[in-house]
C-alpha cells in the first residue's frame, strides 16, 4: 500500500520518457492534450516575460493581476454566468467555496464516490453531513424530507466522477434540490471543456443551464494548465472574495499560467476537432474493450480488479510493454474496488488503443 512517485524524465504529448523507457501514458486527464499546445505555450512564455513567473501575493493584496480579471471575466463569459471566481487548484476551490458557503447549522449531503477535495470541503465547516448512494436521486429526496430544518442544503457531486466515468444526473438532480429548496454544487473538473458540443461540460451534455447550479471546474485538465474555478452570482463571488479562506490567504495563481488558461479557452473555441478526436479516440476504445467491461462510454474507463494485487500486477505487466497506467487502490476508491484509470486524450492514436486492447485482453484472458 505504500505510495512511491514516478518521475517523468521527459514528455511529449502522449508519451514519456520513465526509467528510461518509452512509454504510452494512460493516466493523464490532459484530455485534448493542450499541455503543451503551441498556442498555450507561447502565450506563457509572453506572459513570463511581461509579468514575472509568480504572482507576488495573494489576489486581495497585490496578486490579482488584469491577467486574472480578464481570465474570470473569459470564463463568466464561456459559461453563461455573471461572474467567476479562479483559485490556484481545485481542490482549493471546494475547500474554498464550500467553506464559505456551510456552517454548523447547514445540511449538506454527499455522493458517496464523490472527489476526496468535496469531502474534505464539505466536513471542514463542521456542517451536517450525509453522504447519499451514488447517483441514487430517490435517496437525495428521501434524505431532503427528514431533514427539513436546516438553515442551508445544499446537494454536492460531480459532474463526470474522476475515478468510474460516469455522469451525474443533474436534470433530475436539479428538480429535486429546487422541489426541496436546495442548492446544487457541481463538480465539473472532468468534464468541463472536454464534453458538451461546445466543450461547455456536463450541463451541457445533460441539457441545463449552468446558472441553476453552483458550477465549479478546474483549468488543469482539459484546459492543460493549472487552477480552479467557480461561476455563478455576483453574490456568490463577492462571497467568495470575502469569505472563501483558500482565495483570502493563498498566493494567486502564477501569471503565465493564467495567460496560458486564456489562450486554451480561444483553442477550445477556435478547435473544435479537439474534441471530436476525444469523442472518436472513446468510441474506438469502448467498442473494443468497453463491451466486456459494462461501461459507459467516457473519456475516463475504469477495468476493475478487486484486489490490489491484481490490480498492481497489471499495472507493472503493462509498463513492461510500453504502457503507463497506474494502479489506484484504496483509500482512493473504495475497499475491494482497486482498478487501472484508463484516461483517454485527443492525441491517443488508433495504433496506441488497439495495442492497449491487445495487452490488456490478452492479461485478462490469461487471468481467467
Amino acid at each position: 500500500m505504500l505510495r512511491t512517485l514516478t518521475p517523468l524524465e521527459a514528455i511529449d504529448g502522449v508519451t514519456a520518457t520513465i526509467q528510461g523507457r518509452r512509454v504510452v501514458l494512460w493516466c493523464t486527464n490532459d484530455y485534448l492534450g493542450l499541455s503543451q499546445h503551441p498556442r498555450l505555450v507561447r502565450a506563457a512564455a509572453a506572459a513570463a516575460r511581461r509579468w514575472g513567473v509568480g504572482a507576488r501575493a495573494s489576489r486581495l493584496l497585490a496578486g490579482s493581476t488584469a491577467l486574472h480579471h480578464q481570465l474570470e471575466e473569459r470564463l463568466a463569459s464561456f459559461f453563461h454566468a455573471p461572474s467567476a471566481a479562479a483559485f490556484p487548484s481545485g481542490y482549493l476551490a471546494n475547500l474554498g467555496v464550500l467553506g464559505a458557503l456551510l456552517s454548523p447549522d447547514d445540511l449538506v449531503l454527499v455522493d458517496r464516490l464523490a472527489h476526496a477535495s468535496l469531502l474534505d470541503a464539505c466536513r471542514l465547516p463542521r456542517a451536517r453531513l450525509k453522504v447519499f448512494r451514488h447517483n441514487d436521486v430517490e435517496h437525495v429526496a428521501g434524505l431532503l424530507r427528514r431533514d427539513a430544518k436546516a438553515r442551508r442544503r445544499v446537494v454536492v457531486t460531480e459532474g463526470v466522477f474522476s475515478m468510474e466515468g460516469d455522469r451525474a444526473p443533474l436534470r433530475a438532480l436539479l428538480d429535486v434540490t429546487h422541489r426541496y429548496g436546495a442548492l446544487l454544487y457541481v463538480d465539473d473538473a472532468h468534464g468541463a471543456f472536454a464534453t458538451g458540443p461546445t466543450g461547455r461540460g456536463t450541463p451541457e451534455v445533460e441539457g441545463v443551464a449552468h446558472g441553476a447550479m453552483i458550477y465549479m471546474a478546474t483549468l488543469g485538465k482539459a484546459l492543460g494548465c493549472q487552477g480552479g474555478f467557480v461561476v455563478g452570482h455576483a453574490k456568490l463571488i463577492q462571497l467568495v472574495h470575502n469569505r472563501a479562506r483558500t482565495f483570502l490567504y493563498e498566493t494567486a495563481q502564477a501569471p503565465p499560467v493564467v495567460a496560458a488558461a486564456l489562450e486554451g479557452l480561444r483553442v477550445v473555441e477556435e478547435e473544435p476537432a479537439l474534441r471530436e478526436s476525444l469523442a472518436g479516440n472513446v468510441e474506438r476504445l469502448h467498442q473494443r474493450l468497453g463491451p466486456n467491461l459494462n461501461h459507459a462510454p467516457s473519456h475516463i474507463m475504469p477495468i476493475r480488479l478487486g484486489s490490489t494485487h491484481r490490480a498492481r500486477r497489471l499495472a507493472a505487466d503493462l509498463f513492461e510493454q510500453g504502457i503507463f497506467a497506474p494502479a489506484i487502490r484504496p483509500p482512493t476508491v473504495p475497499e475491494g474496488t482497486a482498478r487501472l484509470r484508463l484516461s483517454l486524450s485527443a492525441l491517443h492514436t488508433a495504433a496506441q488503443i488497439d495495442r492497449l486492447v491487445e495487452v490488456v485482453r490478452t492479461w485478462l484472458s490469461n487471468q481467467q
